[in-house]
């Protein structure tokens, strides 16, 4: 869960804040120092991340408004999510399978303790067990 937030953060961070417009130059850094310095320290090249805020109109995931994400960021950051995702859901699917199969076995060794016992033959007889024999 810890890397899928470290990855919002870093999507967020892409976004620096409200566009260049009438009165928002003050607020807003022109450079992407900070987003070029994070992203090359995970590994991207620095070809791949403008030096400056870019129009974002192009772009799905990221903010479209002006931002640090090219299309190509964009793109590394949304399959990193999605394997990132995928890796999350198979740890939590695996311990929820080996859980059930477990519990299924030990069902199948005794499947109703004291509920029919006369009726089962023995352990693992769960198929016969509430069938009178002939």
């Amino acid at each position: 869960m810890s890397t899928l937030r470290s990855l919002l953060l870093l999507l967020l961070s892409l976004c620096p804040g409200p566009g260049p417009g009438p009165g928002s130059e003050a607020k807003v850094t022109r450079s992407c120092a900070e987003t070029r310095q994070v992203l090359g320290a995970r590994g991207y090249s620095l070809n791949l991340i403008p030096p400056a805020l870019i129009s974002g109109e192009h772009l799905r995931v990221c903010p479209q408004e002006y931002t640090c994400c090219s299309s190509e960021t964009e793109q590394r950051l949304i399959r990193e999510s999605e394997n990132t995702f995928r890796g999350l859901v198979e740890d939590s699917g695996s311990f929820l399978v080996h859980t059930l199969a477990a519990r299924h076995r030990k069902f199948d060794d005794n499947p109703d303790p004291g509920g029919c016992p006369s009726l089962c033959a023995g352990p693992g007889d769960w198929k016969n067990c509430g069938q009178r024999s002939a």
